[in-house]
């Protein structure tokens, strides 16, 4: 689903709602399903994605174990790595 399709069919919480009603805001996104948008001052600033169905702790495990064994190569055993190049490894930052 494209973006603009996401926003166009979520619900729409504004900052204040959020910081007040944190909770509730994002059980209500959670048991919807479906992408919501925070604004502020009526302008979109964020999208909250719900999680609730989704196997993230499967996902990040998997890619740890990748991960080490990437870091575990000959040139790599005892190296310091930067937090920037475990990101990078595991697949976080581009």
């Amino acid at each position: 689903m494209s973006p603009q399709a996401q926003v166009a069919s979520s619900h729409t919480y504004s900052m204040r709602e959020l910081n007040q009603n944190t909770a509730h805001v994002i059980r209500e996104i959670n048991e919807s399903g479906e992408p919501a948008l925070i604004t502020r001052q009526g302008r979109p600033v964020a999208l909250i994605t719900p999680l609730a169905n989704v196997r993230v702790e499967a996902a990040v495990l998997t890619a740890a174990r990748e991960s080490v064994s990437v870091l575990n190569t000959a040139e790599s055993v005892g190296k310091i790595h930067t937090s920037e190049e475990v990101g990078r490894d595991l697949g976080f930052i581009d």
